[in-house]
């Protein structure tokens, strides 16, 4: 009886406990505050923003939104129907005037076409399989709207598609897409399921099964932004149909219930009444159709449109409420919270409600309860402001993002560069996932394997990526031999740099190794211009230099945009350019210098305060940077004119490519006062507040508050700074104190306080490691046939250079370089400089080949010209030009391609003889925009491949005097060709090689 009695007292306080919990728990749900009222999802689908407004959750796997236009290309014919769409890349452009339909998978700011999966359609009237054209509607499903019955908001979209009367209204789960079409009255109320639409990719195959209600299949396709990928489904109506058919290749199959193909639509038909609502629900998983089914069944059991919507809200709420802001404008207040739920859209979640998941290596796992599988990571963008805003609201997310980093080293080799939809796709320069790491290691945040994550660093950090080995050896990319051989250096150098973050507690030897590599920036650093400018394999800066002129050096940017990209090592950049007074200088000289759009031509170069280019990421950090010098309140200026000229609650109102976050997070964090300018470094900058109070609401249950008085727009200009109640010199940030629930009051005028951050002691500052510099090895000759010239510098007149010459690791015993030596073998010469006291050098690397003169082909009967292959088709790289078939051959007199004079997608296989004039070593340059490479005697002499603008690089051969065979294979994908194969004999004149000496 009495453990009768404990067990009901027992029950009945647990049941206590449960109303207790839900009155709490209800009370924080109404504390909320409804931030999502401030929200336009429609800013930055404008101009090239490229954001998406359709219904998502944060960091959900469904992203429901419309298409109003978007790439694809055609495998078959090789035609790429992409060109001119670039403003489309999340599928949707405000600019558009018409909807094609509404799809489940969309990235958010982004630089190029991906995702659009799954794409249903309401019509009324007659059925049509083709989207149309976009100035005839009535040629295809597509219809026409109105902004003006469009709205968007957190988790909600809603539109009216003119052509059929039908009001479109989308929300989501997680994993989830709910439609609800409210139709006209009819007896040809449609849904349109197009499973080939996809945003420039194509299909490699689509399956559909009909069962009852119930639609499964899946999409598989590859092409996109993300890559191949395949997406499954389920989805039902709440209603039935009255019938349906599946066209197949488009041809139409009334009551066909299953079928797989390249080419699979289908429709279903419902007679509605005036007014009447027809619900569609969509769930998707990468892993399989049950994972799908499992989803739906987790998510969304219930057939209630405004329930769901109410819980989408809710969810947005919970995130927005993290950070509450006071006063503002009305304008500011939308710009900041539309920020904040555009930082809150990527990363993704990336498995099923089972925990099961599928990883880059295309294998199925299950996660256990303590990992969260992660995607869509646009490192090269988001490692600057994104992640480092998140280990403040996010330092849970934080930590699954680095454990999905992890997993991909464990599985896939490598942690990710640019991985989206679950695929590693390389798309951008550098390893970024390693200053996440470094970063949330910096803070504190280590809830992962931390050992493995130092592991799975140093593994990427030495993988096999454009120039890397070239990066190893000089401790730069000579400009003969990658493309972007700047940016990638300082980009290479920074990420070696955050690997010594975790080093300086695991292993002596790995510490020094990673901050030598985090001094490669330095080689690149001419002091003749204070700029960081291209160098050859010789050390020979790079002739007629103009740090205006955007070109292949450098990523999507000028010299301005990337010279003060060392950011490891501020402080002694500054010392290379000229000290406090002359760094200054410069960054006054690159916010007012004019733009010559002449030299800057690239579309992502956008934002312009003088050189400075707030739309693209490489200038993110620039404006902070008085504060290094002690001018403060230079970048107070600087970063409230960003603030208020550079972004705002319209439609164009971000001022270059959203790019899955990060242009949305700078603002988040510097509205709030600061900036991450290192991450990996466990402070930020102080910039100038834009709201009179802000609070982080923490994780860990506290606050962080920044209150700023007398703050205006007129007062963009700190007067004085107070953390806790007493006075604060520092014009950076440290982590711990907003962390640990802190309030930094900031005093605003309309003057600059000229003392406030000026003290060095009052700086930010960089981690200081004195690295003996590197020797310069150069040679005569890289392929000889007699001997080369091997000369040795080093800046340190007292340092010794020591060498071996059969590629092993230089050590104090090793020879001692004491002048110009010649080589008669082909060598790995291998040098090292030495200071006494000081750990020594990196270890610079060159390789030099002795080679003979090949002989002649014994050939007769030769003709004029160079044989030819025409293909058409989209292409990765030249051996692409394969999968597509010959459409033309003939004979070119030389190998120049001009005579393609619109802007199709191409490709030639170019074979022949080349009739040498004499006996030598002969260099061969080649010119290509996109991709080609260069053969000679069947052997790989240049390879340019890859999607990229033009560039030139080359290669050496010794050749007898006659014929010898060569081949180049080239491709473009459209817009700009360019294809110029030139030589020269030793060291004489480059010039093209002419049509006397070219037959086949």
């Amino acid at each position: 009886m009495n453990n009768i009695l404990q067990k009901q007292s027992a029950k009945k306080y647990y049941i206590f406990l449960l109303i207790l919990f839900s009155v709490i728990f209800s009370c924080k749900e109404k504390e909320l505050k409804d931030y999502a009222a401030l929200v336009d999802p429609m800013i930055g689908t404008n101009w090239n923003g490229h954001t998406f407004p359709g219904a998502t959750l944060p960091f959900g796997m469904v992203q429901l939104s419309p298409d109003t236009k978007v790439g694809f290309w055609d495998k078959e014919s090789g035609n790429d129907y992409s060109v001119g769409i670039w403003d489309n890349c999340s599928g949707y452009h405000y600019s558009d005037s018409t909807i094609m339909g509404f799809t489940h998978t969309h990235f958010s700011g982004t630089g190029g076409e991906g995702g659009s999966d799954i794409m249903f359609m309401p019509t009324v009237g007659e059925l049509m399989f083709t989207p149309g054209d976009t100035l005839n509607t009535k040629t295809g499903y597509r219809s026409r709207f109105s902004h003006d019955n469009e709205y968007a908001s957190p988790g909600y979209y809603s539109v009216l598609l003119d052509d059929y009367n039908v009001r479109v209204e989308l929300t989501a789960t997680q994993r989830v897409g709910l439609h609800k079409y409210t139709f006209p009255q009819s007896n040809e109320s449609n849904v349109i399921l197009d499973l080939v639409h996809g945003n420039k990719d194509t299909p490699d195959s689509l399956f559909i099964e009909i069962k009852d209600n119930r639609l499964l299949g899946y999409r598989a396709a590859s092409g996109g932004l993300d890559g191949p990928k395949a997406i499954y489904f389920v989805a039902e109506f709440s209603k039935p149909f009255d019938s349906f058919g599946v066209a197949v290749n488009d041809i139409i199959k009334n009551n066909l219930t299953t079928a797989k193909g390249k080419n699979i639509k289908s429709f279903f038909r419902f007679s509605t009444d005036k007014d009447e609502p027809v619900l569609l629900k969509v769930a998707i998983s990468t892993v399989s159709i049950d994972g799908a089914i499992k989803n739906m069944k987790a998510e969304l059991p219930y057939w209630d449109f405004e329930k769901t919507k109410t819980l989408a809200r809710k969810a947005w709420n919970k995130e927005l409420n993290k950070i509450d802001i006071k006063v503002g404008t009305r304008e500011q207040q939308k710009t900041f919270y539309t920020a904040l739920y555009h930082a809150s859209i990527h990363p993704n979640i990336y498995m099923d409600v089972d925990r099961k998941y599928r990883s880059t290596d295309n294998k199925v796992y299950t996660a256990d309860k303590n990992f969260d599988n992660y995607t869509n990571f646009s490192l090269w963008d988001t490692f600057r402001g994104l992640h480092p805003l998140q280990t403040i609201i996010n330092t849970e997310k934080t930590s699954q993002y680095i454990k999905t980093y992890i997993e991909r080293y464990e599985h896939s080799l490598n942690m990710p560069i640019m991985e989206f939809s679950g695929n590693e796709r390389y798309s951008m320069i550098g390893y970024h996932s390693l200053p996440v790491v470094a970063d949330a290691y910096a803070k504190g945040i280590r809830d992962y394997d931390v050992e493995k994550a130092y592991k799975a660093m140093k593994q990427l950090s030495n993988a096999s990526i454009p120039g890397k080995k070239y990066y190893l050896q000089y401790g730069f990319i000579p400009y003969e031999f990658e493309i972007a051989s700047v940016s990638s250096t300082l980009e290479y150098s920074f990420d070696d740099w955050c690997v010594s973050v975790l080093a300086k507690d695991f292993n002596k030897a790995d510490y020094d190794l990673y901050n030598q590599r985090g001094h490669f920036y330095k080689n690149l650093f001419n002091p003749k211009y204070n700029f960081m400018v291209p160098k050859s394999n010789k050390y020979a800066w790079y002739k007629n230099f103009d740090p205006m002129q955007s070109s292949h050096h450098y990523t999507e940017a000028n010299a301005y945009q990337y010279s003060t990209f060392a950011i490891q090592d501020i402080e002694s950049l500054i010392e290379m350019m000229g000290g406090d007074k002359a760094f200054e200088k410069w960054l006054d000289v690159a916010f007012s210098t004019k733009t010559d759009f002449a030299k800057m031509t690239i579309a992502d170069v956008t934002g312009l305060i003088g050189q400075y280019a707030h739309g693209n990421e490489p200038s993110h950090h620039v404006s902070y940077l008085y504060n290094y010098v002690g001018s403060a309140y230079k970048t107070q200026k600087l970063v409230r004119q960003i603030l208020t000229t550079l972004y705002s609650d319209k439609t164009d109102g971000i001022s270059g490519n959203e790019d899955a976050g990060q242009m949305s997070a700078w603002y988040i964090l510097s509205a709030m006062g600061f900036y991450s300018v290192t991450p990996g470094m466990d402070y930020f900058v102080i910039g100038s507040p834009l709201f009179d109070k802000v609070t982080i609401n923490l994780e860990n249950g506290k606050k962080f508050t920044v209150v700023a008085n007398n703050n205006s727009i007129d007062n963009p200009y700190i007067q004085s700074v107070s953390l806790n109640g007493k006075p604060y010199q520092k014009s950076y940030l440290k982590y711990e104190d907003i962390m640990q629930g802190s309030e930094i009051v900031f005093e605003m005028g309309n003057k600059p306080n000229f003392d406030w951050g000026k003290a060095k002691e009052n700086r930010p500052y960089s981690l200081k490691y004195n690295a003996v510099v590197m020797p310069q090895v150069t040679f005569s000759n890289k392929v000889f046939l007699d001997y080369s010239l091997i000369k040795m510098t080093t800046e340190n007149t007292t340092a010794d250079i020591r060498y071996t010459l059969d590629g092993t690791e230089p050590d104090p015993s090793s020879t001692k370089y004491t002048g110009p030596f010649k080589v008669n073998e082909s060598s790995v010469i291998k040098a090292k400089t030495f200071v006494p006291g000081q750990v020594p050098s990196y270890t610079t690397t060159v390789s030099v080949r002795k080679t003979g003169l090949e002989e002649p082909q014994n050939v007769s009967g030769l003709k004029p010209g160079i044989k030819y292959l025409y293909r058409e088709g989209l292409c990765a790289e030249t051996a692409d030009l394969l999968k597509y078939p010959v459409k033309d051959t003939g004979v070119l007199r030389t190998f120049n391609v001009d005579a393609i004079k619109d802007s199709r997608v191409f490709g030639y296989n170019l074979t022949g003889y080349i009739n040498v004039p004499e006996n030598g070593i002969y260099t061969f340059y080649l010119v290509s925009n996109d991709g080609a490479t260069l053969y000679v005697n069947d052997e790989l002499i240049v390879d340019n491949d890859g999607a990229h603008a033009s560039y030139v690089l080359y290669g050496q051969k010794g050749l007898k005097k006659g014929f010898h065979k060569i081949k180049v294979d080239y491709f473009q994908m459209g817009r700009a060709k360019d294809l110029v194969v030139s030589w020269q004999k030793d060291d004489g004149k480059i010039t093209e090689i002419p049509a006397k000496v070219l037959f086949h």
